[in-house]
Parts: C-alpha cells; structure tokens; sequence
C-alpha cells in the first residue's frame, strides 16, 4: 500500500465512529486501531506486515548457512518511496559491494513530503539492494543486505 492509498484511507475513516479498521492486500496487510474506545479524539495507530512472498529462500547448502550468519537486513522504518540518492542528478549513497559504516546515509525514504535519511546500523559489506529507487515501500520491507564485517 503506498502512501497515497494510505492518506485516502485515513481521510475515508477521519469522519467515522469506526474504532479498528483492517485492510488485507495480496501484497500488504494495514491495520488502524484508534486508541480506546472511551476517548474522543484518538490517535491511530497504524501496523504494516511485510507478506511472507517477500522472504528470502533458505540457504540451500552448509556453506550457504555459513554465510548467511553474518548476513544482516537493513528494514524500512516506515512506510514511504524508497530513493538510492539525494537528487535524480546525483550518484546513489551506495552500491552494491560498498563497505559502509555504522551511522553512515544508505538511502532516503520520503514520507509526507518529509525526506528521511536512513542510515546503516552496522558495519559491512553490502551484499544487495533489495529495492530499485522511486518504489514504494512498506514499514519492515527488507531494503539492504549487509554482510557484517
């Protein structure tokens, strides 16, 4: 679900007394829940789950187990469109095969009009970029692979 479809959604509910409201997709799952009951004015509160399609396939051998130990995903924090750099103009803050630092910028997620720099938690080696720039993704969705050095 992008962020569109997610701004329409919350104007559809701003105007009704529903209290929990549950949207299931092929390819996403959003749940808004409205505080409790009681109050007037509640915040929502929004859970996305990533589809379980979008999980990596087992390692097939020792080797691949082995490997995959020091494998860690770098997830989206949010929900928002995913872009590799910080202009179309310029280079992306990484690529694959880069060594990156713990805090250093991967990417940015623009959310509502804000434009969110995400950084790495870990210091690696990236394996692959799980997202192409300019598509949307969900909170939790997968978007780095860092072999952690």
């Amino acid at each position: 679900m992008n962020n569109k479809e997610l701004e329409q959604l919350f104007k559809l509910l701003a105007d009704t007394d529903i209290f929990e409201f549950e949207l299931e997709k092929p390819n996403s799952k959003v749940r808004i829940k409205r505080g409790h009951q009681a109050h007037s004015v509640p915040e929502p509160l929004i859970y996305a789950q990533e589809p379980a399609a979008r999980e990596p396939a087992p390692a097939k051998n020792d080797a691949d187990k082995e490997k995959n130990k020091n494998i860690k995903y770098l997830v989206s924090p949010m929900v928002g469109t995913f872009y590799r750099a910080p202009s179309p103009e310029s280079q992306p803050y990484v690529a694959k095969g880069d060594v990156v630092n713990k805090g250093q910028v991967l990417c940015i997620i623009e959310a509502m009009k804000l434009f969110n720099e995400i950084e790495s938690d870990v210091t690696g080696t990236i394996v692959d970029i799980l997202i192409e720039s300019g598509q949307p993704v969900e909170y939790g969705e997968k978007l780095f692979a860092i072999e952690v050095s």
